[in-house]
């Protein structure tokens, strides 16, 4: 059956044109490397390239529950409803790609390759994430952004040209829904905006019990609080070639922040001046706080030193106290250190990041992503999943059966968004690059990473016409310390 199909595809092109099809047993060298990945019906269509010195390329895609799709260009672009109705009808199933590149007018055909539909929907709007150019010191050219998962549409929520000199820092969904939104500006003028449905605040979260406003922020599931780090962040870069910049906190502290009266409950255990505690994630029951603890040296001289155990804390959803506080990966003991714990929304796994020492991994080559079992409390590497470059932020989809995170595999300079699946045993597939219309030249082209990136189960409505005025004003709504 192979051998006939590929004496006919070999006719039909020797027809259109004069040179030859060479049969090789090699698999073709696309890019994105989509060869084997596991993708949820409807997504974007999986458009790849081949090498530079093929100047069209052929491409026929089957299903194995029914239905095929040809194209041809200089690279394999599907269109988007075709594209959609074959995920669809083969999901749970597989994609065959028969591709033939050409190159100084003859053809060559590469073995087949597939790629696997899964059963698991992937039903979310799509994906926010903030972009950043590749400098260190200033402002100037950073945005968040949201990306429809479904097409290639990308549209700006805020960018930093409508706040000049202000760092438009992460941003948080409340369980992927943003009806609940917030981020942080740093800067002068710095302050949390917080949006419920149409109202939005721009809150002012330092007081004279606290270190500085909140950074990073995790909401708690019934809207009324969410947890936030307080985190006056420096920088400062490496000599020699192992290590290019370290970034790290100052200080860093840990409060709840109360959205009925804005006002925040200061705990002293996560307060303390002696340790960093940061980086806090609520449990899908709302009953349980994962952060971030770790004793504090002098920075930078001390910043190898630093390495954070996962800690959980009982958490009161009626009067936002918290109550019994307990390790749970004591890293700092066996020399490594933990960030961004993220719970899945279905309360079954907690992925982490691990890495030699400090909070943000995505500068660690070393950073890989771990999982834990909370059923069992087994953890380990996701071997399938990682690669020889740092693997750092990471969340989940709002039906926990996908994650995305943000890696530097591909030239170990910038960074990625990646996807993939997990099943109910807790396997997960083989990642694959957010897709592009024309993956080359979008990825070969920016000179911005990828930070932050988040799934929305809807897309997010954020009027930035009054931006600038009401960041400028400084007309803020001041948090208190709950008494």
């Amino acid at each position: 059956m192979r051998k006939g199909f590929l004496l006919l595809l070999a006719a039909l092109l020797l027809a259109a044109c004069s040179g030859q099809t060479a049969l090789v047993e090699d698999l073709p060298a696309i890019y994105p490397d989509y060869i084997g990945v596991t993708v949820p019906a409807g997504i974007a269509p999986m458009n790849f390239n081949l090498p530079a010195e093929y100047s069209r390329v052929y491409v026929r895609v089957s299903g194995s529950e029914g239905g095929s799709l040809k194209v041809r260009g200089r690279w394999a672009k599907f269109p988007i409803r075709a594209w959609h109705a074959l995920t669809e009808r083969n999901a749970g199933g597989t994609l065959t790609f028969t591709v033939l590149g050409r190159r100084d007018g003859r053809w060559t055909q590469w073995r087949d390759f597939v790629m696997y539909v899964s059963d698991a929907p992937l039903t979310d709007y799509g994906l926010t994430y903030r972009k950043m150019p590749p400098g260190y010191t200033t402002y100037s050219r950073i945005g968040i952004y949201q990306r429809n998962i479904h097409n290639f549409d990308e549209d700006p929520i805020l960018e930093s040209t409508l706040t000049p000199g202000q760092c438009v820092g992460c941003h948080t969904a409340n369980a992927t829904d943003p009806s609940q939104f917030l981020f942080h500006l740093r800067g002068a003028h710095g302050a949390t905006l917080i949006q419920q449905g149409d109202a939005r605040e721009w809150v002012t979260t330092k007081t004279e019990e606290t270190i500085g406003n909140v950074a990073y922020c995790y909401w708690h599931p019934e809207g009324r609080w969410f947890a936030g780090s307080i985190n006056p962040v420096r920088q400062s870069f490496w000599t020699g070639d192992q290590r290019l910049i370290e970034v790290f906190d100052l200080e860093s502290d840990l409060v709840v922040v109360d959205m009925q009266d804005h006002s925040l409950v200061v705990d002293p255990r996560l307060t303390d001046p002696d340790y960093l505690e940061s980086t806090p994630a609520f449990t899908p029951d709302g009953r349980t706080l994962y952060y971030l603890r770790a004793k504090a040296y002098e920075v930078p001289r001390e910043v190898e030193k630093i390495k954070y155990d996962l800690m959980r804390a009982d958490f009161d959803p009626q009067t936002g106290r918290i109550g019994e506080i307990e390790t749970v990966i004591p890293a700092s003991a066996e020399g490594y250190s933990v960030t961004f714990p993220r719970p899945s929304y279905d309360g079954r796994w907690l992925m982490y990041n691990k890495a030699d020492f400090s909070i943000f991994p995505i500068d660690h080559k070393e950073a890989d992503l771990w999982l834990m079992d909370l059923e069992t409390g087994e953890t380990r590497p996701i071997d399938e999943v990682n690669s020889d470059f740092s693997e750092s932020f990471h969340n989940w989809s709002s039906n926990s059966r996908w994650f995305l995170f943000s890696s530097r595999r591909a030239d170990g300079l910038y960074v990625q968004v990646y996807l993939s699946s997990i099943d109910a045993e807790g396997h997960c597939t083989k990642p694959f690059v957010l897709p592009q219309e024309n993956p080359w030249e979008y990825y070969h082209n920016t000179l911005y990473s990828f930070n932050v990136p988040d799934f929305t189960k809807a897309r997010v409505e954020f009027d930035t016409r009054d931006v600038y005025r009401e960041v400028f004003s400084d007309e803020r709504v001041q948090a208190t310390v709950k008494q």
